[in-house]
C-alpha cells in the first residue's frame, strides 16, 4: 500500500487548488449540461435511495427566476422544529395541491408564512406541521441550464 506523507499530500493538494479558478469575474451561475431525461432518471433513483424524500417537477411562475416552470427538484423530509427563515419547503394547501415556496417568517409556535419568491403578497395559508411534506433538497433540472449550455 502506497502511504504518502502529510507535506507531499499537502503540497499535491497546493498544485491542484492553483490550478482551480476559485474566483469568479461574471455574476452569472453556471450550469451543468444535463438534459430533462437524464435529470429525471438521477430523481427516480434518489427518491428510492432516500426514505421519504419525492422528486418533483414545478408548474407555476412564483419561485422565477429560481426556479423555473418544468424544474425537476427532490424535497426531503424535514422535522417542523428544524424550518428556518429562508429555506424554500413542500406544502400541502387546503385543495391537495403542492406548493413550494419560500418561508419568511413564524407566525406563532405553530406554523410559519411563506412566499413565492415571484409573488406580491404572501402565501394566505399557513405551513403547519400537519401540511408540510419537506424542505427543497437539490434541483436536478432547470430550464435555463438547457438554454445556458448551448
Amino acid at each position: 500500500m502506497l502511504r504518502a506523507s502529510f507535506p507531499a499530500v499537502l503540497f499535491l493538494l497546493t498544485l491542484f487548488l492553483q490550478g482551480c479558478n476559485t474566483t469568479s469575474t461574471s455574476n452569472t451561475t453556471t450550469f451543468a449540461p444535463v438534459d430533462y431525461n437524464e435529470a429525471f432518471k438521477v430523481g427516480q433513483m434518489v427518491k428510492f435511495a432516500d426514505s421519504g424524500a419525492y422528486m418533483a417537477r414545478t408548474s407555476g411562475t412564483s419561485m422565477e427566476p429560481v426556479l423555473t416552470k418544468n424544474t425537476i427538484i427532490i424535497v426531503r423530509p424535514i422535522d417542523f422544529e428544524d424550518l428556518e427563515v429562508g429555506m424554500t419547503v413542500g406544502y400541502l394547501n387546503k385543495n391537495g395541491e403542492k406548493v413550494l415556496h419560500q418561508l419568511v417568517r413564524r407566525a406563532g409556535s405553530d406554523a410559519w408564512v411563506a412566499k413565492g419568491i415571484n409573488n406580491a403578497r404572501e402565501d394566505k395559508e399557513r405551513v403547519t406541521r400537519k401540511n408540510l411534506m419537506g424542505v427543497l433538497y437539490t434541483v436536478l433540472y432547470n430550464e435555463a441550464s438547457e438554454m445556458r449550455a448551448r
